[in-house]
């Protein structure tokens, strides 16, 4: 499982336009020990390209999460996110 800090170095190599440094567009949530980033895509189109980048790279990207959305939902390694303590 690759972590966070990985997936915002790995987001500014692919969409350096989009991501220069850790956005504020993303959300997190913990449940117990799995981790989860939400990531702002723009649109469902450029969410769809940036699951494939990730994923090609080692990510474990859940496209299922929200269908037609553009936010895509990347499982990363632990940390204490929101929900941490549920």
């Amino acid at each position: 499982m690759l972590s966070k800090t990985k997936l915002f170095a790995t987001l500014a190599e692919i969409a350096p336009d989009r991501w220069p440094t850790a956005p504020k567009t993303m959300g997190n949530e913990t449940y117990g020990r799995k981790s989860m980033i939400y990531v702002s895509c723009g649109t469902p189109e450029r969410r769809k390209q940036i699951e494939a980048a990730l994923a090609a790279k080692g990510f474990r990207v859940h496209g299922d999460y929200h269908p037609g959305s553009a936010v895509a939902e990347v499982q990363v390694s632990y940390f204490k996110g929101w929900h941490h303590d549920e």
